[in-house]
């Protein structure tokens, strides 16, 4: 486990408007920083984008992962240049909050068992397995791992 996450500290707010077709997920702290949003990818639609670093949104093409190939590379420009990576396939993206967001569900539910176990309410599907090893499984999931 990390000493500190590198994920954008909470708490997040979907935040937009409609009218102009933009929806961004932001902090509601530090002059809201973006999180992720969304921008045209080709013809066919939208993709998001994200701030892996304090440096400005990064198209989530840019940043990823793919299942064949060599696994240190990332991004779409990257992948075409190496001779590795012979299928599109992706597996991730190279970026703290993406990890973090595909992680919640895991996260959700081992706070659910957590609880549960806690309280003593074992009712319905709160005991689902052994609240230790699912917070470790999720918040490995959630700091990159391949949980």
């Amino acid at each position: 486990m990390t000493d500190q996450p590198k994920y954008t500290p909470g708490p997040w707010k979907w935040f937009g408007n409609a009218g102009s077709n933009h929806v961004y997920l932001a902090t509601v702290h530090s002059g809201r920083r973006y999180v992720m949003d969304f921008t045209r990818w080709g013809m066919r639609g939208a993709q998001p984008r994200f701030q892996p670093e304090r440096g400005g949104m990064v198209d989530a093409k840019d940043l990823l992962q793919f299942e064949v190939g060599d696994r240190d590379i990332v991004g779409m420009e990257a992948a075409r240049k190496d001779g590795s990576v012979y299928r599109y396939d992706v597996r991730g993206i190279n970026c703290a909050d993406a990890r973090l967001i595909a992680a919640a569900p895991e996260l959700f539910e081992a706070c659910r068992c957590a609880l549960g176990q806690l309280t003593g309410n074992m009712d319905g599907d709160m005991d689902i397995g052994n609240p230790v090893e699912l917070l470790r499984a999720a918040i490995a999931k959630a700091e990159g791992g391949d949980a």
